[in-house]
């Protein structure tokens, strides 16, 4: 684990439960309420984080890339390379990684994406390549389902002439799918994205990891796409690859509420926080199982790019 943490004009949710607890802590943010919210500061500095960061840049002497660097880049470029993998995917139902590659494709350079609470959450954070500009928010301590929607109503508002997109799951998209109708009473261009797996995802998740039998999170197969249009928004129901392009290119250019609803697997999002792929810790029996499972075939582990 880390011993050093340098905490940058972030809130991180839950991480007084991952982060080194006696780690040295450097933080940077431009307000004071936040300082050790997360963790015991030994350093807080109010400010900017990108002039913080320039100012630290300009006082430090470059250094030769050592095998740490050199094998943590490699992890990194591996990563991408496997998640973009299933960008042309045409299994069916549906990989999310399409979809995402759609959504950047359309999204403009200052996009704002409002994301809702569940494997959505994950899937954003993986796979939306946001290019700087571009603004991304979600529910992140209290995780409320249903966030979306009504998210993308204010930064509509807050932000009339910058694209807005809402993402969904169709849990969380069910429970406040009436605010369509204020997308389209004010006439807000929103694009609202859902993805519609018929199950609570990430709750089914937990419910796996705690040994616990799946329970109430089944959901209906929901035409959605109908709903948006009985609310007087454009609707699109996707079941194929082909279906996808021409959705989002009608969406990139509409001058009202557009819904995509996208009907994917259920499979659960890669667990990052339990790659069983170490052949120390797991037998190999676990590993080829993991790996089938999710499709991790090409990525070695940190510690053998270290050999």
């Amino acid at each position: 684990m880390a011993d050093l943490i340098l905490f940058v004009g972030s809130n991180f949710p839950f991480g007084q439960f991952v982060f080194n607890k006696e780690a040295a802590f450097i933080q940077v943010d431009t307000d004071l309420t936040k300082f050790g919210r997360r963790h015991h500061v030994d350093l807080a500095i109010l400010g900017d984080g990108i002039d913080v960061l320039k100012r630290l840049v300009d006082k430090t002497a470059p250094r030769t890339a050592d095998k740490w660097l050199l094998a943590n880049k490699e992890n990194i470029k591996n990563w991408h390379s496997w998640r973009q993998s299933f960008y042309e995917d045409q299994s069916l139902p549906l990989r999310e990684e399409p979809v995402f590659k759609e959504i950047n494709r359309i999204a403009t350079e200052d996009a704002i994406f409002v994301t809702d609470v569940g494997n959505v959450t994950i899937h954003s954070v993986r796979h939306l390549e946001m290019t700087g500009k571009q603004a991304f928010t979600t529910s992140g301590w209290f995780a409320t389902m249903g966030y979306g929607l009504p998210g993308s109503l204010g930064a509509a508002l807050s932000f009339p002439h910058r694209q807005v997109f809402s993402l969904s799951g169709d849990g969380g998209f069910a429970m406040v799918m009436q605010d369509l109708i204020t997308q389209v009473k004010y006439q807000l261009p929103v694009i609202n994205v859902v993805f519609s797996n018929q199950s609570l995802g990430f709750i089914q998740a937990e419910q796996e990891d705690t040994n616990k039998e799946n329970f109430g999170v089944d959901l209906l197969d929901i035409d959605f796409a109908k709903v948006a249009e009985a609310m007087g928004a454009k609707g699109f129901s996707i079941r194929s690859y082909e279906e996808l392009a021409p959705a989002f290119e009608a969406a990139k250019n509409a001058n009202l509420p557009v819904l995509i609803d996208v009907k994917t697997h259920s499979s659960r999002p890669l667990p990052v926080e339990d790659l069983q792929l170490d052949e120390d810790l797991f037998s190999s029996d676990t590993i080829n199982n993991f790996k089938e499972r999710y499709q991790v075939f090409t990525m070695p582990i940190l510690k053998d790019l270290l050999k």
